[in-house]
């Protein structure tokens, strides 16, 4: 059996229709981000759906551009972003989600938190009636390793998300969501939110238009580079989800 050479395949990817987009985005992950992208170039390699590849930079001050950069012969349809200054994650992911062609857009940590071989229990799953598709570390058949505090906070956000907001999930902040591409367009237009609080604005304008989800479960692996504070954050995440609820009664999502 012969083996496409890769500088076609790249070629013929480019020219097909983009069954899926996967977006990374990034701020100071250059502890992180080559592990991710060979992991991503080792499992797009044994698939046969057409696929782009998009890093989104947040005005990282370190190498991670330039290690992302190095991939572009191994990941065909890889495009990098850079975004400048740093603006959030929910910022350049709105972003990279409007410069997108796939049919469906998938985003991931930077930091692999959730490995991309998790798309094997997504794709399967895939139907005309479900519109957005999320890992969740709370549902049944979950692998976690997660610090106490983390599970605590995550209950607790969960708890008022419901309260405030009536997002009816079990896991908002995991950061691996799949959305047909349509969807995310619309969803995101409406986004206003700039940083990792976007996850719960999102989610509550995903509900408030009707859009059905679906809960998938996952493996997640803490990882301590991650940038979580517990404290720190669990305030601020009170006050965003505030802030959405002030931000819809003002008609802000209409």
């Amino acid at each position: 059996m012969t083996t496409e050479p890769k500088d076609l395949k790249k070629v013929r990817l480019m020219n097909e229709k983009v069954f899926l987009s996967i977006i990374i985005p990034a701020y100071n992950e250059e502890s992180n981000i080559s592990g991710t992208l060979s992991e991503v170039a080792e499992y797009l390699e044994s698939r046969n759906f057409s696929c782009e590849v998009i890093v989104i930079d947040d005005g990282s001050k370190d190498a991670t551009v330039e290690i992302a950069r190095q991939f572009g012969g191994k990941i065909p349809n890889l495009k990098i972003i850079e975004s400048s200054p740093n603006g959030g994650k929910g910022y350049v992911l709105k972003k990279a989600i409007f410069q997108s062609n796939g049919e469906y857009v998938m985003f991931m940590d930077a930091d692999s938190s959730v490995s991309v071989s998790e798309l094997d229990n997504f794709l399967p799953l895939l139907e005309e009636e479900t519109d957005v598709y999320i890992a969740s570390r709370r549902v049944p058949g979950a692998k976690v390793s997660m610090p106490q505090s983390r599970e605590i906070l995550g209950k607790v956000y969960i708890f008022f998300s419901k309260v405030l907001l009536g997002i009816e999930v079990n896991d908002i902040n995991c950061g691996f969501k799949l959305f047909k591409g349509k969807v995310a367009k619309e969803v995101f237009s409406k986004q206003i939110m700039g940083d990792w609080s976007f996850d719960a604005e999102v989610l509550f304008i995903v509900g408030k238009y009707g859009y059905k989800i679906k809960e998938i479960p996952v493996e997640w692996i803490y990882k301590d580079t991650s940038k979580v504070r517990p404290i720190r954050d669990g305030i601020n995440s009170f006050i965003s989800l505030v802030k959405i609820r002030v931000n819809n009664l003002s008609g802000k999502y209409e």
